[in-house]
């Protein structure tokens, strides 16, 4: 990596640190009666850092295993080798691996997450923790990080969905009612899906523009991106506006 480049990776991963860094700290200061510790605010984060690499490198060896099996995108028409490389090279692996960090999260802190407004902020964490390792990892590609800036809460928002429904499942669990088993599937597909189809109109799109057919992939980047965006802004705005509800719907610790 030569000096330009470790300029604006370091600029990129500290832009994303401060701006979503500050809106997290905004989400903690809502909760009621009291705010989340210190561990239980970074501990995620450091996970959710920590799934980059590893989430990249199984996506790399993904891709590398099937296309050994015969299964490639030298085979596909470019609209499903857009979603296809999509899915294994982010909105598959990258949501599960963050979904496992969650998961980690519980154990280590013995299931203290306490509400579901806690859920949906150790998902906001572990989002933040992988935009600012990401963003870095992308400091060759200022076109990549223009794309990228307006969006930066992407991470954050698909985790928060995916931190809810975890936390409803658990808190129906405990009630006897409501859907348990649905919620955790949801709480992996609904990103996972959302994930690839940003990726697919974005920073997979090449696999598109490359065949030519320019109209359709201007078409699939704004359904992207604008489902993206809506998607992005009703998920904050709704943590924000419940955060009270949320709050109250608390789940026994160690259970």
């Amino acid at each position: 990596m030569d000096v330009k480049t470790t300029i604006i990776s370091i600029i990129a991963s500290l832009f994303a640190l401060v701006i979503c860094g500050l809106l997290y700290m905004r989400m903690i200061k809502r909760e009621v009666p009291e705010p989340i510790g210190k561990l239980q605010a970074i501990l995620p984060a450091i996970l959710g850092g920590i799934c980059v690499p590893i989430s990249g490198g199984s996506g790399i060896g993904l891709l590398f295993v099937l296309k050994s099996i015969g299964v490639s995108t030298d085979s596909m028409k470019s609209f499903p080798a857009s979603f296809y490389t999509a899915f294994f090279m982010a909105g598959g692996v990258e949501e599960l691996f963050k979904f496992l960090a969650i998961i980690l999260t519980l154990i280590i802190l013995k299931n203290k997450v306490s509400n579901i407004y806690e859920y949906i902020l150790l998902g906001a964490a572990v989002g933040l923790g992988f935009t600012v390792v990401e963003d870095f990892t992308f400091g060759d590609s200022l076109i990549v990080l223009l794309i990228r800036t307006p969006l930066m809460f992407t991470h954050m928002t698909l985790n928060m969905i995916m931190g809810e429904f975890i936390g409803r499942a658990k808190y129906n669990k405990q009630k006897g009612e409501g859907q348990t088993v649905l919620y955790w599937i949801l709480a992996l597909i609904i990103p996972m899906a959302l994930h690839t189809l940003y990726d697919a109109g974005t920073v997979f799109n090449f696999v598109v523009i490359k065949d030519g057919d320019y109209i359709g992939g201007g078409i699939l980047g704004l359904i992207a991106i604008i489902t993206n965006t809506v998607v992005l802004i009703k998920v904050l705005l709704r943590a924000k506006k419940n955060a009270g509800n949320f709050s109250a719907l608390t789940i026994e610790t160690g259970a």
